[in-house]
């Protein structure tokens, strides 16, 4: 994974994302070339990367598959070399470095006697990687008298976000999903696919409210939650 992306990096080209998905199918294909001790785009079944790939119901738009063999003992030695003789080959560095793809994954095959299989499959996919949230260092007001709430504090939460950059077909961020928790009870929301970035409320004395976000992106993915902020009046 290093190598490849670094591969793209030094010709000035953002990583690819790792789809365990596309693993899953390049461990399939290693271990089919290491049982039939062949290098070869079709398996000894007939099927190809895109046959895998399309009956495990991955929506793709554009796919390639980079294979290597070696014998190299070590790990190290083997994946350092398998990477160098894909990038002296103008094919596979076509695909390695090529700027449709967004998703890819990463196999090997290792015989009883060594030879190691590798595989690589990258595709051009929707937008599967979560955005990202975090909540910022809260407003604080000096006390006050509330009709409603006796002293309390007015405090403004704010919070942060954006959808994660993909080399192609970044969704962008959408929206956010904020909630409170008042003296450390349940979670409750009180914002849903908002699109605001702030929220004033009243923190009465001897009470603790506790704020966090999550993001969603506009192909539907949801963030994880934030870690809460909290203030105490």
């Amino acid at each position: 994974m290093a190598m490849i992306n670094a591969d793209r990096a030094a010709v000035g080209l953002p990583a690819l994302r790792l789809d365990a998905r596309l693993s899953a199918i390049a461990r399939e294909r290693s271990a089919s070339m290491a049982a039939a001790g062949q290098l070869s785009h079709v398996q000894s079944d007939g099927r190809t990367m895109v046959d895998l790939v399309t009956a495990n119901g991955i929506t793709w738009y554009a796919a390639g598959e980079t294979i290597g063999w070696n014998d190299y003992p070590k790990l190290a030695d083997s994946t350092r070399v398998v990477n160098q003789g894909w990038m002296t080959s103008p094919e596979h560095t076509a695909i390695i470095r090529s700027t449709t793809y967004n998703y890819f994954g990463l196999g090997l095959g290792i015989t009883a006697t060594g030879d190691r299989y590798w595989t690589a499959i990258f595709v051009r996919g929707p937008d599967r990687t979560a955005p990202w949230a975090r909540m910022q260092a809260p407003a604080t007001g000096s006390l006050i008298t509330l009709a409603s709430l006796g002293r309390a504090r007015q405090v403004t939460w704010s919070w942060a976000g954006d959808d994660l950059p993909l080399a192609a077909l970044t969704a962008g961020l959408g929206s956010f999903d904020v909630q409170r928790r008042v003296d450390g009870g349940a979670w409750v929301f009180i914002r849903t696919s908002t699109a605001t970035r702030s929220w004033s409320s009243s923190v009465a004395v001897g009470h603790r409210i506790a704020i966090r976000v999550r993001a969603r992106d506009r192909a539907g993915n949801v963030g994880t939650w934030s870690s809460p902020v909290s203030v105490s009046a």
